[in-house]
């Protein structure tokens, strides 16, 4: 029930998709004559747009989700386990062209390879099942699995947890898949903005992942300032207000115990 109404809830809480109904509920009020109720939209999206178009507040909110991250994937000690989030590939164009697809974050993927190599022992999972309400048939597990194989990873033992549909069910059932001892050293690959929920609801569960972060969209070191690149700034912004809204959300379901602690 939760996995549904997250999903339906973004439309609402996307926020191009605010910017979107914020200027419909503004035609439909001005046209109907309540001008009262038209102004207050009007305000609300000219800041909208100097805040999120025009402001650095999406690379605040994104830099604070990695930058407690930048040197975390140099880690050099006894690697037991390695477990890789889904979310790089694009199951459904796979399908369609019946190549395999990648998405920006597809340093999880690569980067995955390369652990392997290393620590040839180590156990491996890839968790993700499908994350779409349209097409939950389709699995990133699927296209990931095609992904090792074409380089050279066909004869590694690799589990593929293709049941989860999100951050949650990606620790929990692979908890429960890999039974991890607590004296074993699991690595945890995902994205760098992504990296603090995946570690806090490992230790919500009583599993201590070691952080490999990847797929960093900003710098170490960053200046922001006013601009007028209103895409980037919007799309940076969406992505950060995504994951926060998802620990918060994670929070006050119980699924975390904080918010702000971020593991090192």
């Amino acid at each position: 029930m939760n996995f549904y109404l997250s999903k339906i809830l973004w439309i609402f809480l996307n926020p191009f998709n605010l910017f979107i109904i914020s200027i419909i509920f503004f035609f439909i009020f001005n046209y109907s004559k309540k001008k009262i109720i038209s102004y207050f939209f009007l305000i609300f999206i000219t800041l909208y747009i100097f805040i999120v178009g025009c402001s650095p507040i999406g690379k605040y909110l994104l830099y604070s989700l990695e930058k407690n991250y930048h040197n975390s994937h140099h880690y050099s000690g006894t690697v037991d386990g390695i477990l890789i989030l889904g979310g790089a590939t694009g199951p459904l164009l796979s399908r369609e062209y019946e190549l395999i697809s990648l998405g920006e974050s597809a340093e999880r993927l690569y980067e995955a390879i390369i652990l392997m190599k290393k620590n040839k022992n180590a156990k491996v999972i890839f968790s993700g099942g499908s994350g779409s309400l349209d097409f939950p048939e389709l699995s990133h597990a699927k296209v990931a699995k095609q992904f090792f194989e074409s380089f050279g990873m066909k004869k590694r033992n690799i589990i593929f947890d293709s049941k989860s549909r999100n951050t949650y069910e990606n620790i929990l059932y692979s908890k429960k898949i890999v039974k991890p001892q607590i004296n074993e050293n699991w690595l945890v690959i995902t994205s760098a903005f992504h990296m603090r929920r995946a570690l806090l609801l490992g230790e919500k569960n009583n599993w201590d992942l070691i952080p490999y972060p990847v797929d960093f969209r900003l710098t170490k070191k960053i200046k922001p300032s006013f601009n007028l690149d209103f895409y980037n700034n919007f799309k940076i912004f969406q992505l950060a207000s995504h994951e926060w809204i998802g620990l918060i959300a994670y929070y006050f379901m119980g699924r975390i115990n904080t918010i702000f602690y971020e593991k090192k």
